[in-house]
C-alpha cells in the first residue's frame, strides 16, 4: 500500500470515529433530553392526586363553569353559571355581567386571573386555575374532547402536568360520576332587570352547604385551623369577605383585628406549611416564615395594596 492509500484510509477512518462519537453525543443528549422533558411534563402547579383540584372554564358562550375534581371520590362536579349574573368584580372594577370579565381581564392584562379573583370575591369559592373554553373537554368525559383539552394549546394557567394528570383523570371517571349544577335551573340565582336595563341573574344568597362542602381542603378542616386577620386596609367588610373564604376552605375565623392602616399588600404566617400555602395561593399572599401571634393557628395580614386589588 502507498504512502498515500495509507493517509486516505486513515483519514476515513478517522471520519468514521468522529461520525461514531457524534452519533453517541447526539443518543446521548436526546435520552437526556427525552427524560428531562418527560419530568418536566409530569411536574404539576395544581393538580394533587390526594387533594380535590378546582378549575374556573370561560365557555364558549360566555357562560363560566367550575369545575371541581375530587380523586378521593372519583367524581367531577361541574357547576355552570350563565354569562348574564351580575357580579363584583375583583380589583374595584365595579359590576359586570359575569360574561363580560374574561375580555375585561384581557383588557387589564390580567388573563383569566381576574376571573379567578371575582369567583373568589363575589362567590366566596377558594379557586385558582382557570381556562379557556377547550378545557371543558376535562368535564364531560369524551374521549376526543378530552385529548384535546390535554395536548392543544389555549389560555390557561394550568402548566402541561396539571393537563396531562386532569386528562388521565377525567378518562377513567364514569359517566355516574360527573355530576352538573346549572345554577340558572336551582334557586340559586333569581331572574331580575340589571343595572344595565337586561334582564339577567343576581345571587340570591349565601351558596348552601352542599356547595361549600365542595371546597373543603381536609388539610384545613381535620385540622380545626383557626385563624386571625390583622387589617390594615383602612376599609371595612374585606377583612369579613376573606372570612369567608377561609371558612369555606374549613378553618374558624377566630378574630378580626383591625390596625393602624398600612401599605402593606398580604401575607401569610402560619403553623403548617401546607395550610399556609393553600391559603396564600387563593389571595396571591407573601408567605412568612414568623409564626402567628397567640394561639392563632395562621394569621393573614393586608393592607391598603391587597384592598385595591381584592
Amino acid at each position: 500500500m502507498s504512502p498515500a492509500q495509507r493517509r486516505k484510509r486513515l483519514v476515513k477512518l478517522r471520519a468514521r470515529k468522529n461520525v461514531k462519537r457524534s452519533l453517541k453525543k447526539f443518543v446521548f443528549i436526546f435520552i437526556i433530553g427525552f427524560f428531562l422533558l418527560l419530568f418536566i411534563s409530569f411536574q404539576t402547579k395544581f393538580w394533587k392526586s390526594s387533594a380535590k383540584t378546582s378549575l374556573v372554564i370561560r365557555r364558549e358562550n360566555g357562560d363560566v363553569t367550575i369545575s371541581v375534581f375530587d380523586p378521593e371520590l372519583e367524581k367531577v362536579t361541574n357547576m355552570t353559571i350563565p354569562s348574564n349574573t351580575e357580579v363584583d368584580v375583583a380589583r374595584q372594577l365595579g359590576r359586570w355581567k359575569l360574561g363580560s370579565v374574561w375580555e375585561l381581564g384581557e383588557n387589564e392584562k390580567l388573563g383569566g386571573k381576574l376571573l379567578t379573583e371575582t369567583v373568589v370575591k363575589h362567590f366566596k369559592l377558594p379557586v385558582v386555575a382557570w381556562a379557556d373554553d377547550p378545557a371543558r373537554g376535562f368535564t364531560e368525559g369524551n374521549f376526543a374532547d378530552v385529548i384535546k383539552a390535554s395536548f392543544l394549546p389555549y389560555k390557561t394557567n394550568l402548566g402541561i402536568g396539571d393537563k396531562l394528570k386532569l386528562g388521565l383523570f377525567a378518562i377513567k371517571i364514569k359517566n355516574l360520576k360527573r355530576e352538573d349544577i346549572n345554577f340558572a335551573e336551582s334557586n340559586l340565582l333569581r331572574k331580575t332587570v340589571l343595572i344595565d336595563g337586561e334582564e339577567g341573574y343576581l345571587l340570591t344568597n349565601n351558596l348552601p352547604n352542599y356547595i361549600i362542602a365542595l371546597f373543603s381542603s381536609p388539610e384545613i378542616s381535620s385540622k380545626s385551623t383557626r385563624v386571625v386577620i390583622s387589617n390594615a386596609t383602612g376599609k371595612g367588610g374585606i377583612a369579613e369577605d376573606i372570612g369567608e373564604v377561609i371558612e369555606v376552605m374549613g378553618a374558624k375565623l377566630a378574630n378580626i383585628k383591625r390596625e393602624e392602616e398600612s401599605d402593606l399588600d398580604c401575607v401569610v404566617a402560619g403553623r403548617e406549611e401546607i395550610i399556609v400555602n393553600q391559603i396564600a395561593e387563593v389571595f396571591s399572599c407573601k408567605k412568612s416564615k414568623d409564626l402567628p401571634e397567640g394561639n392563632f393557628d395562621l394569621e393573614i395580614k393586608i393592607g391598603t395594596e391587597f384592598a385595591k386589588r381584592f
